[in-house]
């Protein structure tokens, strides 16, 4: 009994030991990261020991708790003065000292700060986007990569999402959009009226899986209409348990031996269901070889993701084992937030007047069956002016995560011209550099009436026109050699829902028929919007998946 007691007694003191000495590196990061502040800024509100936590709480505590935390770049512009109480500008960069929350960060306010570090220069993705990938592709993914594998991944992927090869893919892809739209359907209500309410991002989240499978591998996988597949259950899954940074708040569930369980046995389950259909694709193009060019010009439906990558990295005399490797991150990285198709519904039924010019366009140029029209000319989708520019204006408004780079020694943003801080040095060493994109996208400086849905903004092609957007100045998809590789496959997924859905169907958000069946929570708002942005630690998702309910369309053209 003596030596297990002893044993126990060891193991106490060694656990011990171990969290006293990760409390006593917190504690001197913390010393570190808060001297280094001190020197870089001499004025506004920042705290010797408690850096900006004391601040930046305020400003949170004036938004939900479950909010995303891309509202805080909005909230330290909208309150600059209380935050820079000596400047009398907002900066163009702003230093924030969040730790043990999150690294050092620099959050760009100006689109041309921004563009230093994203297009005059690209500085590599920030350690916290590998990490936040990590569980999911191993990072070998293209997103998460740098150097020279990056510029190889993107140089392999690119042709796949093409704009030449995404209109080749249209009529397999409207395929998936019509199942979403027969989905919608069977949901209205009797008579005429309005059916039951239902979350609309949980389906727009099936319709994207299936998007994947149609585009990456050419493979029908049914979860709008089926159990879920094992790779689409280890996505949804996983999706949630991906954190950008590993802090203080949340280090415990992130090394929860449960959870490090979960993310394998998901992967497991996904690699397991993907692996045979990526070594059917290979066999069937002529595995070392590849498909020809023949090939892929006679048969546009071998041309997808994976058939692509099949030639690249043949071409580059990559061994089998090291491509599946390479498919397997890449098809899975190619989930794509399905809250954006949430936020376009969302606009369309708040605008009416938009609702009924983007109607009116898909009647002049896609007549009475769009679907039949967009399956023998997919070309068509480009005519629909007014629909990009609606999409284009609701990425405005309801933006994605900003991208996030890594510091370097010795380089150094600058402010801009006429921003009231030209030449002054905003060092990036040991920061993550972060474009304020959401902010910048609601800067009255740049784009009259911000907070207003204006899509004539994107007609215009007058310089001199104050409604024309800014150069540098819009930012969804990041701008320079790292913009988002897949943003024309989102763009065209998102005009062929809205061709097919507001043809025959109404949508409208439901807040207060779902508060009537029984919701008790606070009513929470942003901006006066139920509808806003939640996740703090991870990709956003709309609140409570966007509540609406459908009906037939009431009055046709």
């Amino acid at each position: 009994m003596a030596p297990v007691m002893i044993s126990l007694r060891n193991v106490a003191s060694t656990g011990g030991l171990l969290i006293a000495l990760v409390a006593l590196w917190y504690l001197y990061r913390g010393y570190c990261v808060r001297r280094r502040f001190q020197r870089l800024q001499k004025q506004g509100v920042h705290h010797p020991i408690f850096g900006h936590l004391i601040a930046v709480g305020k400003l949170m505590a004036d938004i939900p708790k479950d909010a995303h935390g891309d509202y805080l770049m909005v909230l330290v512009q909208d309150n600059w003065q209380y935050l820079f109480p000596s400047c009398k500008r907002c900066p163009p960069a702003a230093y924030l000292d969040l730790w043990p929350f999150s690294p050092p960060m620099i959050l760009s306010l100006h689109p041309d700060v921004s563009a230093q570090f994203t297009q005059d220069f690209s500085l590599d993705k920030a350690h916290s986007t590998a990490a936040f990938l990590y569980p999911l592709t191993a990072n070998l993914d293209v997103s998460s990569s740098n150097g020279s594998q990056w510029k190889l991944r993107r140089r392999r992927i690119s042709p796949g999402f093409s704009m030449q090869n995404i209109t080749l893919r249209v009529p397999d892809l409207l395929e998936e959009v019509e199942v979403f739209v027969d989905v919608l359907r069977r949901a209205v209500g009797k008579d005429g009226g309005w059916g039951p309410v239902f979350p609309l991002e949980k389906k727009a989240t099936l319709l994207t899986l299936d998007i994947i499978g149609r585009f990456t591998l050419d493979v029908r996988l049914h979860e709008q209409t089926s159990p879920l597949t094992p790779f689409s259950a280890g996505m949804l899954d996983v999706i949630p348990r991906l954190s950008f940074h590993m802090h203080i708040g949340n280090v415990l569930t992130a090394l929860n031996p449960w959870q490090q369980l979960r993310v394998w046995w998901d992967n497991r389950m996904m690699d397991n269901y993907l692996l045979p259909m990526l070594k059917a694709r290979i066999a069937a193009l002529g595995n070392d070889s590849g498909p020809s060019d023949e090939k892929l010009s006679k048969n546009h439906k071998t041309r997808t993701v994976i058939d692509i990558l099949v030639r690249a990295m043949a071409d580059d005399r990559e061994d089998e084992s090291m491509f599946l490797a390479y498919a397997l991150a890449e098809t899975k990285h190619t989930i794509r937030r399905a809250f954006s198709l949430a936020w376009i519904f969302h606009i369309l039924a708040l605008h009416r007047d938009v609702l009924d010019k983007v109607r009116a366009e898909h009647e002049s140029v896609l007549g009475p069956d769009p679907a039949a029209s967009l399956r023998a000319s997919p070309q068509l989708l480009g005519q629909l002016v007014y629909t990009g520019a609606v999409i284009k204006e609701m990425m405005r408004v309801h933006t994605n995560v900003g991208t996030m780079r890594e510091g370097a020694p010795g380089f150094q943003l600058y402010g801009p011209a006429s921003s009231g801080f030209e030449g002054v040095a905003f060092p990036t060493e040991g920061c993550v550099v972060w474009d304020g994109n959401f902010a910048i996208h609601r800067n009255a400086a740049l784009w009259p009436r911000p907070t207003e849905f204006v899509p004539e903004r994107w007609l215009t092609t007058d310089r001199s026109d104050p409604l024309h957007p800014r150069h540098n100045a819009y930012r969804p998809f990041e701008q320079g050699p790292r913009n988002c590789v897949g943003q024309h496959l989102v763009v065209t997924e998102m005009k062929m829902v809205v061709a097919l859905v507001v043809w025959e169907l109404e949508l409208e958000p439901a807040w207060d028929e779902r508060d009537a069946q029984g919701n008790t929570h606070k009513k929470e708002t942003v901006w006066g919007e139920r509808l806003y942005q939640v996740s703090r630690n991870g990709p956003p998702h709309v609140k409570d998946g966007m509540p609406v309910h459908v009906r037939l369309r009431q009055a046709a053209f």
